[in-house]
This record gives structure tokens, sequence and C-alpha cells, in this order.
């Protein structure tokens, strides 16, 4: 077994308590806190993450948070990943004002003013801590103080404690003043920066057929192969690339200041301008297939074309014109022939490429996304691990399995994943991750923890059962 899954966080305390797992997914908090917690409630509304719960832990979720909270039990710590969508960048951002998830942190909250319980974990996407301009945190940070609670938040990170994911969360903590007696002691986890390495993850017993079926295409392997000439032709002349790189803009004349959209424009309108271009443009071409000529991310523009949008694509016009002679001639067409995706690079490698050798995307981390194909550093997961974007480690040759998605979320070895594999690296992405939540509520636990049932304190934990890393 790879040394990172031993690496398991340590502990030594005969302290219990009960939590609820609100929104529990597959179970991230419940593997978290289960060392010292026993679970006894969670809910979720999706149907495949409640069948992997139950599989795991012996329990069955309940389904709507709005229905399961008339039945909470008592309690010390609730948990609750809530959904991100309302406050993602890439959802709507309505936040509160979202009539299907914007309202179900009000549903949390009803169950805090009935239950009262000493414990508080929630989590998010990092854009929650600026969402509306900051005004979301403070109501929930707000709503929390009126109920007695003393509220931390930060934004952390697993790779910034040896795990080899970059997956930026808010994570706040509310205390109950009145059952927590040193409340403010509290401190998130020291950040260690310990080194890591994707390897550490790694599944070295796949059989052929596991290998075939997350193999890089042959598709894919062409189209890299065609990108690397690029690449090491001009990383060789010691230049740069203009981020992103669009391949779309190279040798393209189309006015940027005009009329937009380009719907706007009469047929005798694209048709001159087009033609600029010496592209070989038939008279008889109707107003929709002229506007098939330019790139996608034009034909929607409403009004004018932004201004962060014109730089990006006079960057590229001029890197293009500059470099072109590096290339067979044939290069550009053959790039044209790609899926708009395949024409769009982000070479976000930087000084990692030392050498010659290094000038090669086979050598890096692949992740296809609709802005492209970004190639980035080894020595970390992409935040968004496995919703639908799978990366590809390329010394590997092969794409993320999902139990290597799941090592990355720091489940255990034995956890058993969802059969349907695209439903498990959706599951794993929404996951939080467990040795991240391992490390704050070890934190939690040095304070003393009224439990309102053997009328107690917890302990400080015993100096030996700190967080701590096995070496």
């Amino acid at each position: 077994m790879d040394d990172y899954l031993n690496n398991r966080l340590r502990y030594d305390s005969d302290v219990r308590l009960r939590f609820v797992d609100l929104f529990c997914g597959i179970g991230g908090f419940h593997q978290a806190l289960t060392t010292h917690a026993d679970c006894v409630l969670a809910c979720d509304i999706d149907e495949n993450c409640r069948k992997v719960y139950q599989e795991n832990f012996g329990i069955i979720p309940g389904n709507d948070i709005r229905i399961v909270k008339e039945n909470v039990v008592d309690h010390d710590i609730l948990t609750a990943g809530f959904p991100c969508q309302p406050f993602s960048k890439s959802g709507n951002q309505l936040g509160f004002l979202d009539k299907i998830r914007g309202t179900l942190f009000e549903d949390i909250m009803d169950i805090v003013r009935s239950k009262k319980p000493s414990v508080i974990i929630l989590e998010n996407v990092r854009n929650f801590e600026s969402h509306d301009e900051g005004r979301t945190l403070a109501i929930v940070k707000g709503s929390l103080d009126e109920e007695g609670y003393y509220v931390r938040e930060q934004i952390l990170s697993p790779h910034q404690f040896g795990i080899p994911q970059i997956r930026q969360r808010i994570f706040i903590v509310a205390l109950r003043k009145e059952n927590v007696q040193d409340y403010e002691k509290f401190k998130f986890p020291e950040i260690t920066n310990q080194d890591y390495n994707i390897d550490s993850i790694k599944c070295s017993d796949l059989s052929s057929g596991e290998e075939k079926l997350y193999a890089i295409t042959n598709k894919q392997k062409r189209i890299f192969k065609h990108w690397n000439i690029l690449i090491k032709a001009v990383l060789s002349k010691n230049k740069k690339f203009p981020a992103p790189t669009w391949a779309m803009e190279f040798d393209r004349e189309y006015e940027l200041d005009g009329k937009f959209p380009l719907t706007e424009r009469t047929q005798q309108e694209l048709f001159d301008e087009l033609s600029k271009e010496q592209l070989v443009v038939e008279e008889n071409l109707s107003k929709e297939e002229l506007i098939a000529y330019y790139p996608p991310y034009i034909r929607t523009i409403k009004g004018s074309i932004p201004k962060w949008k014109r730089r990006f694509i006079k960057n590229n016009r001029k890197f293009w014109k500059e470099n072109k002679n590096l290339v067979p001639k044939d290069w550009l067409a053959k790039t044209r022939s790609f899926e708009d995706t395949y024409q769009k690079l982000e070479w976000h490698v930087g000084k990692n490429a030392k050498t010659v050798n290094d000038y090669d995307i086979f050598k890096w981390m692949i992740h296809l996304r609709p802005s492209g194909i970004r190639v980035s550093k080894l020595n970390h997961i992409p935040a968004l691990v496995a919703i639908s974007q799978i990366p590809i480690i390329g010394p590997w040759g092969r794409k993320l399995t999902p139990r290597e998605a799941a090592n990355a979320q720091s489940f255990n070895h034995d956890f058993k994943l969802d059969e349907n594999i695209s439903v498990s690296y959706k599951q794993l992405g929404n996951s939080v991750n467990v040795d991240l939540v391992r490390l704050i509520f070890m934190e939690i636990l040095k304070l003393n923890i009224k439990t309102r049932f053997n009328n107690t304190h917890s302990s400080q934990l015993k100096k030996q059962s700190h967080v701590d890393f096995i070496q």
C-alpha cells in the first residue's frame, strides 16, 4: 500500500460525542469524525449517495432536510457541506435568493435553534467568502452569533497539509459559548506545507482491462502530439505562450470594433469582413453560415467584445504572427480541424519546464475543460477532482481512476464506491476531503466540550494523541 495511504492520523482518546451529518453525500464528514463521535442522523437528497453511505456505515440517511429536520435527535456536533451551486462561480450565484437551494441554510438554522449543538462545522466553495461582496458570509456568521456561537472561518486546501490535491474550500466552525468553556482557544490547524506527490495516490494494481478503460485515447494522443510541435518550437526559443492560447485566433482578421452581436450585421457586411481574411467564401452562403465562420466565443456576444477578450485576441494574433514560421505550414490547418475545446491551450507549467524533455504535454497533468486543454504541474489534483472533467496523468498514460480520486479525497482504501464510474466521480468531486476535516476536528477536540449525554466535559486530548502524521 502507498505510503500516503498509511499516513493516517493517529488518535488516543475515549471521548465519544454524537453528531448529525446533513447533506452527507457519501460520508466525508462521517469518516473524519467517526474516530471520536457517533453518527445519530444523516440525510442527503441524492439516492445514489444514500446507498453508498449505507453500504459503508450501516446507516440509512434520510432524504430531504426540510422533512428530516422535524425529527432530528439531540446531538453534540452538526456538520453540513450544504449545496454550493448558489454561491459557486460555475453556478448562478444567486446565493440565498436561489429559491431551490439558497434557503437550505435556514433549514440548518432551524435545527440549530431547536437542538443547540455544541459544535457546528460548515463547508462550502471558496467563493462563499466573497459572494455578494461578503454579505452572504456576514449573514451566516450573524445568524450563528445571535444564537450564542463563537464563529471562525478559514479557507483551506488539502495540499497545504501534504495531501496531493488543490481544493480550496471555506470552513466555518461555530462553538456554542455556554457548552465550550475555552472556545476562544480554538484555532484552525496550522498549515504545514508538507511535500506531496501525485504518485502517492496511484493504484499500481490495475488490470489490463482497467488500464485500457482509463487510457488516453488515440484521438487525444494525436491532438496532444500536434500541440507538442508548437510547444517545443516556442519554448526552445525561450518564448512564452499567451494565456490562454486560442488557435481559433491565429491568422484571424475580423474586426474587433463594430456592430455586435453578429446577427445585427448585414449579410454583405459579414461577407466583406470575412473576405479580408482571404477565406474561401461562397457568395450564396446564408447569414447563419457566414456567422459560423467566427469563433464560438464571438458568435454569442451581445453588445461589444469585452476589453479582456479583445486583449486576449490581440495577444494571440500577435503571438502567431511572430511564431508561425517555427512550425510546419500545415500546422494551423490541422488545428482548425479539431473540436473547439482542443483548439485552446492553457500551459500552466511555467518554470517547472526546465529542459527540452519537459516541453511535452505527456510529462504533466492534463485537464480537458470547456476552456481548453489545461496542462499543469504534476504535484496536485485540480480543484474539480472528479466531477465531469477527469484529470489525465500524463506519465501514467491514463485518467485518474475513481479509486485514485477517493485516495485524493483521503477516503480509506477499503471505502466502497458506487459501481457506476461516472456517478462515483461526481460523488467524490462533491465530497469534503476526509483528512482535512479530521485535522479541523482534532483542533476542536482540544477544547472542553460539554456533552448533554453524560453531563461531563470532554478532557483535553492527551499529549501523545494530538493530530500527527505517522512517519
